[in-house]
């Protein structure tokens, strides 16, 4: 019986396998926010422009993105009407405005820091978010909100880890 079970470990050694590894399980890679259109800083953004947002996985069903209008409250002003729609896969979401946007106008994309993915990962805002025109929205910068429009992205979909509310993309249409 010893015999045997020492022949087993020499075959386990020889052949590589880690069944009782103490070794750790390589992570997941993160999901990522990929890309955003219009960026953040963008300028003469078409009217009839929709908003589009791709994550390189699978994500929640829940959206906390929203597209502002600004306006005397900044980056926060009210929420502009229209639909955001999920890809079948679920890793594209399309914003299609109720109407054309207006003339040389900024406008703000907000995409909630607690965002989640299909397994419940927080999704990785800093990898791309920045180069891509984004900006951290800080607590500072909701206090100026109206509690009506910014009320509601203060809960746990809209804060991330590093304590900001998710990430700001502004552009400006023609």
């Amino acid at each position: 019986m010893k015999r045997a079970s020492v022949t087993c470990l020499a075959v386990a050694v020889t052949l590589g396998i880690t069944a009782c590894s103490d070794d750790a399980v390589e992570p997941a890679v993160a999901t990522t926010l990929l890309s955003i259109i219009p960026s953040g800083g963008a300028t003469q953004v078409n009217r009839a422009t929709q908003v589009l947002i791709e994550f390189s996985h699978q994500m929640h069903m829940d959206v906390f993105v929203a597209l502002h209008k600004a306006d005397m409250f900044g980056l926060f002003g009210p929420i502009v009407d229209g639909d955001w729609r999920w890809s079948q896969d679920r890793r594209q979401l399309t914003f299609t405005p109720a109407a054309s946007l207006d003339s040389r106008n900024e406008y703000t994309v907000h995409v909630g820091g607690g965002m989640r993915d299909a397994d419940g990962n927080l999704v990785d805002l800093e990898q791309h978010g920045h180069d891509m025109g984004g900006q951290w929205i800080m607590q500072n910068m909701m206090q100026g909100c109206m509690m009506s429009i910014c009320g509601t992205m203060m809960g746990p979909g809209w804060q991330h880890s590093n304590g900001s509310f998710g990430m700001s993309f502004t552009f400006t249409t023609e």
